[in-house]
């Protein structure tokens, strides 16, 4: 049984051979083998002539040498049935010597390295312990500290749960501190155990050195090869609790198969744990004393360094990502002329690559951000805002998308950048209509108009008015989004690669098609798709392609609109979730025309859930003519 420290391996296997016992008559030998314990581990001459004691064995009939001893140990255990818990092995050799050599006997060993060699040469059984559940940790905690102090304050003890990273040992010593200091509440340790530094301290204050958390980490910690520990440290300094091998070979400074090696060690003496292919994480106290070493084992300037190091590696890669994601976009944000370099490099090949990467790193990519606002240069935090920022609002993260926007609008101020400043603007607008902000959405896209005035930019003028248009036709002011729109198509041509104009040309098929005109609406979205799909606006085009059916439908042609919908679907990687939801609103209508009632309550059904599962305007809307059209529904389940 192996296990990172204090995830209860001991505790378990005690448990356990004690409801097992009565399987094994002739007996039960147990030892600590202090595999891990800042005293000298145990060695196979200590622990055998004991083992042959309790066995029967007098001091005078002891052989001399450890070979003889280790014949009669086997020769006694043949045939009988023998429990045997090996507690605390570091290494194969320090129990290969106590195996029996007869089947009939079991043996129980817990370490916290993966002892591969006992798998390999003795056929033995690994079983990994996890840390606890959220649920399992809970009935721990109401085990320590009963029902009624849990019941009083449930958010508390979801906190205590989340600060000891589910880990039984940290769970035990947060609840001796909570019984030994009844008047303290869960609400106020939890508040303590807020600073990781001051965590790890709390988790430490005890008189049993056995039992302290950061104790228990560092005779683990100091098992390790240099090189390895330095990683260790390292990686203690990246930004979120999850990293990749590519960021860990970036941190190390090597290559990705010696990174990939030291990883494997890490991971066998589980001080790290392997999540997916290519993908390692820390549970939050390990990273905690992870960092707290970096502090106190590393030169300030190399902390500074790897920092540096760390946040131009994701920031070239989040730049790499929207270029490739959105080719469109290259040249519209001035901070993603920042040069950046990176090694190892992650290349993306298509869009969907650079999706898949953003998805797997957004905790990274947000946090990163985040610190990057505390270091300098303030260009590279730019970057990663304005980056992530981008993606946000194409994930429809809402609710990160505010305060993304917010710091990357303050550093844009900081350095005068304001062509970002008006960008920043723009994308709060939009981010504020999806929420169905309207009021506060408009007055933001009038700022951004007034700047991009200002500033003499035509595009971000163009850019703004079509932000005003979009809005009018939001709110079903169709003649007046149309004003706007003219007024922005002669202002943006080569903007994006020319996706600026295939927009405009987009709303502006939905200001003609709002107003009835269906027949013009229909080649102003044609365009719309074609200018969209030549600027490689893999998103957009899905957008264009929901506006192109509409304009199908009220001509009747419900078929093709069916069509150019399915034709939107076919690729759901190409657009994020609330453009899909769109299509499937549409496609729905469409379907109902046709007669197709089954299947237009499924899509209205898939895009209700997307829509409520974002908060997104339209949900309250579809949610009726669904109610309408299926009275007997159950809403999007």
């Amino acid at each position: 049984m192996d296990g990172t420290a204090g995830v209860g391996k001991t505790t378990l296997a005690v448990h356990w051979a004690h409801r097992v016992q009565h399987h094994f008559p002739d007996g039960t030998l147990f030892v600590n083998l202090r595999g891990y314990d800042p005293t000298t581990p145990a060695t196979t001459d200590e622990v055998l002539p004991a083992f042959l004691h309790a066995l029967g064995v007098p001091p005078e009939n002891l052989p001399p040498s450890l070979h003889a001893q280790t014949g009669l140990y086997r020769s006694i255990l043949a045939g009988r049935r023998v429990l045997i818990v090996l507690d605390n092995a570091s290494s194969t050799d320090q129990v290969r010597q106590l195996l029996p050599g007869t089947a009939g006997c079991l043996v129980l060993i817990t370490s916290r390295a993966s002892l591969t060699g006992l798998v390999i040469g003795h056929s033995a059984t690994r079983l990994t312990l996890d840390l606890l559940t959220p649920a399992e940790a809970h009935q721990l905690l109401h085990t320590l500290l009963g029902p009624a102090r849990l019941a009083a304050e449930p958010e508390a003890t979801a906190t205590l749960i989340h600060y000891c990273a589910r880990l039984p040992l940290a769970l035990r010593l947060a609840a001796g501190h909570a019984l030994a200091y009844s008047h303290t509440t869960l609400s106020e340790l939890a508040a303590e155990m807020a600073d990781a530094r001051h965590r790890l301290d709390l988790l430490t204050d005890t008189d049993d050195p056995t039992l302290a958390v950061r104790a228990v980490f560092a005779w683990s910690y100091q098992r390790l090869t240099d090189n390895h520990a330095r990683l260790f440290r390292r990686l203690g300094l990246h930004p979120g609790p999850e990293f990749s091998l590519a960021a860990s070979a970036a941190i190390a400074g090597t290559e990705l198969d010696r990174a990939r090696r030291l990883l494997t060690s890490l991971t066998q003496a589980h001080l790290v744990q392997q999540t997916a292919r290519d993908r390692y994480r820390f549970h939050d106290l390990l990273r905690a004393y992870a960092s707290e070493l970096a502090d106190t084992e590393d030169h300030p300037d190399d902390q500074t360094r790897l920092h540096q190091v760390v946040l131009e590696w994701y920031a070239h890669h989040a730049k790499a990502a929207l270029q490739v994601a959105s080719p469109a976009h290259s040249s519209w944000y001035p901070p993603l002329e920042i040069p950046t370099s990176a090694y190892p490099e992650v290349v993306f090949t298509d869009p969907a690559e650079a999706w898949n990467w953003v998805r797997a790193e957004w905790d990274n990519l947000v946090a990163a951000a985040r610190r990057a606002t505390e270091r300098n240069p303030v260009e590279l935090a730019l970057l990663l805002w304005t980056a992530v920022s981008w993606f946000s609002l194409y994930r429809a993260r809402f609710g990160e998308a505010r305060e993304l926007l917010q710091l990357c609008g303050m550093l844009a101020r900081r350095i005068g950048d304001r062509i970002t400043e008006c960008t920043v603007l723009q994308m709060t607008g939009e981010h504020l209509a999806h929420l169905g902000r309207w009021d506060e959405a408009l007055d933001v896209y009038w700022d951004a108009l007034a700047l991009a005035r200002e500033l003499g930019d035509p595009w971000r003028e163009a850019c703004s008015l079509l932000d005003l248009g979009s809005w009018c036709n939001k709110q079903g002011r169709h003649a007046d989004a149309l004003g706007h729109l003219w007024e922005a198509l002669p202002l943006c041509p080569g903007a994006q690669h020319g996706r600026l104009e295939g927009v405009i040309e987009c709303q502006i098929s939905a200001a003609l098609a709002g107003l009835g005109d269906f027949e013009q609406a229909l080649p102003h979205a044609e365009r719309g798709v074609m200018l969209r799909r030549h600027a490689g606006d893999n998103i957009g085009e899905a957008w264009s392609l929901e506006q192109l059916a509409r304009a199908c439908q009220g001509l009747g042609r419900h078929q093709q609109a069916i069509a150019v919908c399915e034709q939107a679907l076919s690729n759901t990687e190409r657009f994020f979730l609330l453009g899909r939801a769109g299509v499937l609103d549409t496609l729905g209508v469409s379907l109902g025309h046709t007669g197709d009632t089954t299947r237009a309550i499924a899509c209205w059904r898939e895009a209700l859930a997307i829509y409520e599962d974002f908060e997104d305007y339209r949900a309250a809307d579809l949610h009726e003519r669904l109610r309408m059209l299926d009275p007997g529904g159950h809403g999007p389940g």
